[in-house]
């Protein structure tokens, strides 16, 4: 075999371990609250927000808010603002690590109840 064809061979080898590693590594599942202690970093949790905790410090661009699914109760803390048409979420996906009883969001997303969606009688 060529020199020039195992260099080719073995930087085809090369380049797929990293994307393997790199997918592997930056993969987050989705989990319960319950099931946070044993998969705690880099993981995404749906959450329905409980509008009475919701907290938004001006100063720092926080967002602090608990969430609940239908295994338990969440803290969040989101550094990064209030994201749009927060108030009226239905759900929202948050993305991050949990750390000492707090979830730690480093994204979020917000899902709203559809404007398309109407009432029976409009449908008809």
């Amino acid at each position: 075999m060529k020199f020039s064809s195992v260099l080719v061979l073995v930087l085809i080898v090369v380049g797929l371990v990293f994307t393997v590693r790199a997918f592997v590594e930056n993969t987050s599942p989705y989990v319960k609250v319950r099931d946070l202690e044993r998969h705690s970093r880099n993981v995404h949790v749906a959450l329905t927000p409980i509008k009475e905790t919701i907290r938004f410090d001006l100063k720092t661009m926080t967002l602090t808010f608990e969430g609940k699914d239908e295994t338990g109760v969440l803290k969040v803390v989101y550094p990064k603002g209030k994201p749009n048409n927060f108030e009226a979420a239905t759900q929202v996906v948050v993305i991050g690590d949990y750390k000492n009883g707090i979830f730690e969001a480093r994204d979020m997303l917000v899902k709203c109840p559809s404007k398309y969606q109407g009432t029976a009688s409009a449908q008809r």
